[in-house]
């Protein structure tokens, strides 16, 4: 898993830099172990050494470190210093956690999971998890916006390319493992993400040789369009139209 993990240093960084400049989330700083100004002790050392995902994104910068740990690391479960590790969340090993959905209770599971193996699947979802986790409590088209921005970010730099018939083109291994996709592989990737922040959506044209992309309710009645290989992610124009796509 911290091999995978370290493949994406740059990813998980880009979701970093994306909550913050495009949802207004900001970079805290401070030192280890000592007490913060709340009063929270704060060991920036062990969290960096116990927390490698997200060590790969911030460094060592104990202000940057300290910032994750309030913005998203409490609500995540992770701990501060080692005297509260004991009872630590583990967010990696299929159990629910504030509200982020575990493997084998993913709405979309049977689509997502498609022939994987359990052991690929769960590496599929552990990567997937560190993406999306920062947006756990953001509202939905933020939620959105950051899952494709992060989506697409990885075909840009380069860590997936696209093919329709390497092993896993079809599936969220192929995109966040072996690093190859299909538009069907990138619609999977991306409802993976969705599903584990516990939100629906329906694979559009599914098994379908032609292009598919994620429909998202927006609990209002509204749906919005979610593809980041399609190049967008907004409101729906009409009911299984896509702005982009004929």
């Amino acid at each position: 898993m911290n091999s995978i993990i370290s493949r994406f240093g740059k990813v998980i960084s880009f979701v970093v830099i994306t909550t913050s400049l495009v949802f207004g989330s900001s970079v805290t700083v401070l030192a280890a172990p000592k007490t913060m100004e709340d009063g929270t002790v704060f060991d920036a050392e062990f969290y960096a050494q116990t927390y490698p995902d997200v060590a790969a994104g911030l460094g060592t910068d104990e202000k940057a470190l300290y910032n994750h740990y309030v913005e998203y690391g409490r609500a995540e479960g992770r701990k501060p210093t080692a005297d509260s590790a004991s009872d630590t969340i583990q967010t990696n090993n299929s159990q629910v956690s504030n509200g982020i959905c575990e493997p084998q209770k993913l709405a979309n599971y049977k689509s997502l999971k498609k022939k994987l193996t359990d052991a690929e699947f769960q590496a599929a979802y552990d990567v997937a998890l560190v993406f999306v986790a920062p947006l756990k409590d953001k509202t939905r088209s933020e939620q959105l916006v950051g899952i494709a921005s992060v989506i697409r970010y990885m075909v840009e730099s380069g860590l997936v390319v696209y093919s329709t018939s390497a092993p896993h083109y079809n599936d969220p291994y192929g995109y966040f493992v072996s690093g190859v996709s299909s538009c069907a592989g990138c619609a999977r990737a991306t409802g993976l993400c969705l599903n584990i922040l516990g939100i629906p959506y329906e694979h559009v044209n599914e098994n379908q040789w032609s292009h598919q992309w994620c429909r998202v309710p927006m609990g209002d009645g509204s749906y919005w369009i979610c593809d980041a290989y399609g190049l967008y992610c907004g409101p729906e124009p009409a009911p299984y139209q896509h702005p982009y796509i004929q």
